[in-house]
């Protein structure tokens, strides 16, 4: 497995848990206990193998997701995605923050669109 990005886990833990919320909503799981795993591999620098076995459970289905497999949401919607379907761990955290979800291709595309000229 790749190596969790901290600051990107401790963005999620403590500054926005709405995408945490937003996760378990429909589940018997509540924020707190996801929070609480989240808190526990920030406290061990991310060593999932330290996790029991729950805890295993719960970061696989409601972390990691939001970790390692973030779904980018194209220039104008999932099917306009110029990349793969999935944003690059380097560019999550910034995703988070401006919650605008766009993998590397589909924003450079909308650099490159902005920056060109208008036509008369």
């Amino acid at each position: 497995m790749q190596d969790i990005d901290l600051d990107l886990l401790e963005y999620l833990v403590y500054t926005d848990t709405d995408y945490i919320k937003a996760a378990v909503a429909d589940t018997t799981y509540l924020p707190r206990t996801v929070l609480g795993v989240g808190t526990f591999l920030l406290d061990n620098e991310g060593q999932v193998d330290l996790l029991t076995a729950k805890q295993q459970v719960t970061f696989t289905k409601f972390l990691k997701p939001l970790l390692f497999d973030v779904a980018c949401h194209g220039i104008a919607g999932p099917e306009t995605c110029m990349g793969n379907g999935r944003i690059e761990g380097d560019g999550l955290l910034q995703c988070y923050k401006s919650n605008i979800f766009r993998c590397r291709a589909c924003r450079n595309a909308t650099k490159t669109q902005s920056s060109s000229p208008e036509e008369a």
